[in-house]
């Protein structure tokens, strides 16, 4: 007897031992369930809709609220709720909240790193969107990285060591994609910035490891080559100079943009994925002739929403401090990662249809289905089963487009800072925010703004340390 569960108030009773002629078969109750799973899984509910909402509106708390509800709920949705919820809790100044999400976050995928065998099986009935619920490779390396910058945030000392995580799981993304046979994975799965800058930041800092910073820094220029500051970094790590006497720094950390979410597409089957397919789902010649008429599959696609949100541009009483610039392009990591996995994307989705096709066969010819009726039967579960199946397009919605940075030095004392989204032009967008910093005399001090599109909100009062 198989019981699985389908949601509240909602289960499937099976008999899993297949009878004489199979009607009472695995093929008949994966039918019978597929007929169930047929109206459909919302993979992003309302909650998360509302809560996506609200964040980009500024209202962390409304946002919070929404989106805590699905994360603590027992819906598909819950793990990447969670996610999103880390982000409103960032950018309402709870950088601690965010920590511990986040760290929770880290340690259930990577102790889960494997889907269960009852999961992988009701995805094959249904859809994707009955597993649970695992980060793509870039959402892997960003819970590392949005670590690293809470822990800047809050000085608990583990920046550092959060970065170079965030580091040797993209190191590790590029070995596995090698291993599956993609040559360009250096390519696809190349180091970030983020981990280097903020070393050569924290090295510095120490007004004595400026060798160590400037060879970070070095680092830093080969990786981001557009990276513009990145010069003046390393020349004042070889001058041995942090700041002026007087002086302290302020490192301005934006979130610029909306960033990547999952788009359902209806994508065209490759000779390349029919083969991966094969490969990994041991698919027969069989099953794949079962299959003349598969053109394409729905699968989830990274699309980058359109913002007008270019930099951040900010002014200290009256004096312009300048523009952040990209460090770290999430957007753009996203769409080449999903674009160089869309052959083992699309194999599971064959895989799945294979798996559909051939339940089908065994439940028709079990219920002695045969000839012109049993033909009819058969095209009509599949279709209407194919209709109804959709892409799993859960994911970690709110995070930005780009990680963008900015380094000003600043007389000792407190400064009111006017911080203002501006566009690819340069042109201001928003209303014009203010906040106090108070700066230290050789110490920096770290300021993180929310810019999604029109509207810089600065997340908390910054904390001043080393």
């Amino acid at each position: 007897m198989v019981e699985l569960w389908l949601g509240p108030g909602r289960r499937l009773i099976a008999d899993a031992e297949p009878g004489e002629n199979g009607a009472n078969g695995l093929g008949w109750w994966i039918v019978v369930a597929g007929l169930i799973f047929a109206t459909g899984c919302t993979p992003l509910g309302r909650g998360v809709q509302r809560g996506r909402m609200a964040y980009q509106l500024g209202d962390f708390t409304t946002a919070q609220t929404e989106l805590a509800k699905v994360a603590e709920s027992r819906s598909p949705a819950a793990s990447a709720a969670k996610l999103d919820l880390a982000m409103a809790q960032m950018a309402g100044g709870q950088a601690d909240d965010a920590l511990q999400t986040l760290r929770q976050l880290r340690d259930h995928f990577d102790h889960d790193s494997g889907l269960s065998a009852a999961g992988n099986v009701v995805s094959l009935v249904a859809d994707d969107n009955l597993r649970e619920y695992r980060p793509a490779g870039y959402e892997q390396v960003m819970i590392r990285s949005m670590l690293s910058l809470c822990s800047l945030t809050v000085d608990d000392g583990d920046a550092d060591s959060y970065a170079l995580q965030a580091q040797m799981r993209q190191a590790e993304l590029a070995r596995q994609a090698e291993s599956r046979g993609l040559g360009s994975a250096g390519e696809v799965y190349q180091p970030l910035a983020l981990a280097p800058y903020l070393r050569g930041v924290l090295r510095e800092a120490t007004l004595r490891d400026y060798d160590d910073a400037s060879r970070a820094y070095q680092l830093v220029s080969q990786l981001q080559p557009g990276f513009a500051p990145a010069a003046g970094d390393i020349a004042r790590c070889l001058d041995g100079v942090h700041s002026a006497p007087g002086h302290g720094v302020l490192y301005v950390i934006a979130m610029v943009g909306r960033g990547p979410v999952l788009e359902e597409v209806d994508a065209e089957v490759t000779t390349a994925a029919l083969q991966i397919a094969s490969q990994v789902h041991s698919l027969s010649q069989q099953d794949r002739m079962a299959l003349p008429n598969l053109v394409s599959v729905k699968v989830a696609q990274p699309v980058v929403p359109w913002s007008p949100a270019a930099a951040v541009s900010l002014e200290s009483s009256g004096v312009w401090l300048g523009a952040t610039q990209p460090l770290v392009d999430i957007g753009e990591m996203a769409i080449r990662q999903g674009e160089a996995e869309m052959p083992w994307t699309l194999a599971r989705a064959i895989a799945r249809r294979v798996t559909k096709q051939v339940a089908v066969d065994q439940a028709t010819r079990g219920v002695g289905l045969t000839g012109v009726g049993g033909e009819l039967a058969k095209f009509a579960t599949v279709n209407v089963w194919s209709f109804t199946e959709r892409a799993d397009t859960r994911c970690w919605g709110l995070l930005p487009r780009q990680v963008q940075v900015l380094r000003a030095e600043l007389p000792v004392g407190v400064h009111r800072i006017a911080s203002r989204v501006v566009g690819s032009q340069g042109h201001p967008l928003g209303a014009t925010t203010y906040t106090e910093v108070e700066i230290e005399d050789g110490r920096n001090a770290y300021l993180t703004i929310f810019a999604s599109d029109r509207e810089a909100f600065v997340a908390r009062t910054p904390h001043i340390g080393d």
